[in-house]
């Protein structure tokens, strides 16, 4: 009789179980479909959303919206401007007690599986009022195990695209009337294969690979990031009215420690105790024949502490780099060309911490590398940190080479070539601020000779350039020291052009002093 009974009530609660399960996949599950349907498309108009299929257990408080498809209204050639597809959202363990009783967001888990994006977006212009929550929202875990992003800007040529993306976001915690915007997350873990983004004026395309960010661990990682310019040297500069730098940039094996992406997301700030780069190539070019705009630019130092957020760097090295600059000057014809190779770097304390107005503290850059790929050349810049005047010394050394070496830039940029001569040895001293630079050089070398060529014809040998030649050779010194006199020492005496930036600066106060030990009269 016992057993009569307690086979009708497991009957009765499979069949609860059942009429529960076909009420909810027959009516309460599209139904549910339909309402987000709706409830989007009428928040969001120019848009249309469709859910294929949708999944509810009452019994373990999940919900899953299978093969969703996002697109936009607007059409061009029978082709929406916007398409989107998720695979499936699936949330777990929600709280209905909350959502029904509190009105509160309380969801355990939410996994968002291959989700692909494309097509055409206007992108915010102007700063819009910013978007306020509502509800309050706590997600324990918030997974988007594959994305597919390529995004395009409907005014301009901007551009974002990312392959393969994988993002964690742990802990979103969100409170009524909180402003939505990054600050709420607090700790993510992201990788992707690609992410590729286009300036908004088409001339650059910044591409970094597989990139690692972990929030755990505190570390950004890639294993390449690039700066590529889209149009070559004379395209790219004839796009623009002013002088400009065409800058072509390769870096390897990049390595962040203790760097938060969250925090940065949140304030901009820049905060790690050190930064590897294993590999750098640098390229740029610029064609000093256009106009120059005349705007002056900031001391490197000013740059630091006018950053919008804060910059903490305790270090960054530079394993190995090379970097080419090419500059094509009136009356030229080709580019004259200056290579640095095999160069490895540190910099030291880069900082806008406002503590160093009072302690002292100071940016240091060691380098040392090859210039023209033969003659070793060190350097040692060290600035103190909120200098009123912006303060910096520059030291350094050059070992022997060969003076031909040196005509890729000296026969396109002043031309002259050296025919012969051997520099010994160099090193200068200088202290630069915000108005000049001025210090000591010693430059030593023997047998220098030079042939002024035609600017026009690059040729050495005509009646003109022999006689500009002869002339050159009597007002340059051949030697230093010249034999039975003491070795000269040059001076380095140069005002800062201020539209100028860092670069400019030191290679023209370095060639002051080269100048003041070559020439026998440096006023003529």
């Amino acid at each position: 009789m016992k057993r009569n009974i307690y086979l009708k009530i497991l009957l009765g609660i499979v069949a609860i179980v059942l009429l529960i399960k076909i009420i909810t996949v027959v009516f309460i599950e599209p139904l549910v479909g339909k309402k987000i349907e709706t409830t989007f498309n009428e928040k969001y108009s120019d848009y249309i959303v469709e859910i294929y299929k949708v999944h509810i257990s009452l019994f373990t408080s999940a919900l899953e919206l299978e093969n969703l498809t996002i697109g936009s209204k607007l059409e061009h050639g029978g082709l929406r401007d916007f398409n989107g597809e998720i695979a499936s959202i699936k949330f777990k363990g929600v709280s209905l007690v909350k959502f029904l009783f509190k009105n509160d967001v309380d969801i355990r888990e939410i996994i968002i599986s291959n989700s692909s994006i494309k097509g055409k977006i206007p992108f915010p212009g102007k700063a819009k009022q910013p978007k306020v929550s509502t509800l309050n929202i706590r997600i324990d875990s918030l997974r988007f195990d594959k994305i597919d992003v390529a995004i395009e800007n409907t005014s301009n040529t901007k551009a974002y695209s990312v392959k393969e993306g994988v993002l964690k976001v742990y802990d979103l915690q969100v409170n009524k009337q909180d402003t939505l915007s990054p600050v709420i997350l607090k700790h993510f873990d992201f990788n992707a294969e690609e992410l590729i983004t286009v300036s908004a004026d088409s001339m650059y395309t910044i591409r970094a690979r597989s990139i690692v960010c972990s929030a755990t661990l505190n570390t950004l990682s890639l294993d390449s990031f690039s700066i590529h310019p889209n149009y070559k040297d004379y395209d790219f500069t004839a796009r623009h009215k002013f002088q400009t730098d065409r800058i072509e940039a390769g870096f390897s094996n990049i390595f962040v420690h203790d760097f938060s992406a969250a925090v940065y997301f949140r304030s901009r700030s820049l905060v790690s105790s050190y930064i590897g780069i294993g590999k750098m190539d640098m390229k740029v070019f610029r064609d000093t024949r256009k106009e120059l705009r005349h705007v002056n630019n900031p001391a490197f130092q000013d740059m630091i502490y006018n950053y919008p957020g804060t910059i903490r760097i305790d270090s960054i090295g530079l394993l190995s780099g090379n970097v080419t600059y090419s500059e094509h000057v009136e009356k030229a014809n080709e580019p004259g060309v200056i290579n640095f190779n095999e160069i490895n770097a540190k910099i030291y304390k880069i900082t806008n911490d406002t503590i160093f107005k009072t302690e002292k503290a100071y940016l240091k850059l060691n380098a040392e590398g090859l210039l023209m790929g033969k003659g070793k050349i060190t350097v040692l810049l060290k600035g103190r940190i909120f200098d009123s005047h912006n303060t910096f010394s520059l030291n350094g050394t050059l070992s022997g080479m060969d003076a031909k070496e040196l005509n890729p830039m000296l026969g396109k940029n002043a031309f002259i070539y050296a025919t012969s001569g051997k520099i010994d040895a160099m090193n200068f001293s200088l202290t630069a601020n915000n108005a000049k630079a001025t210090g000591k050089m010693k430059l030593l070398y023997h047998g220098l000779d030079i042939a002024v060529k035609n600017k026009r014809t690059d040729d050495t040998t005509a009646i003109t350039a022999r006689v500009s030649s002869l002339i050159a050779n009597m007002i340059i010194l051949n030697s230093n020291p010249i034999p039975g006199e003491a070795v000269r020492d040059g001076l380095i005496d140069y005002k800062r052009d201020p539209e100028r930036f860092l670069f400019n600066y030191c290679a023209k106060s370095i060639l002051t002093g080269i100048k003041s030990t070559l020439i026998k009269s440096p006023k003529k």
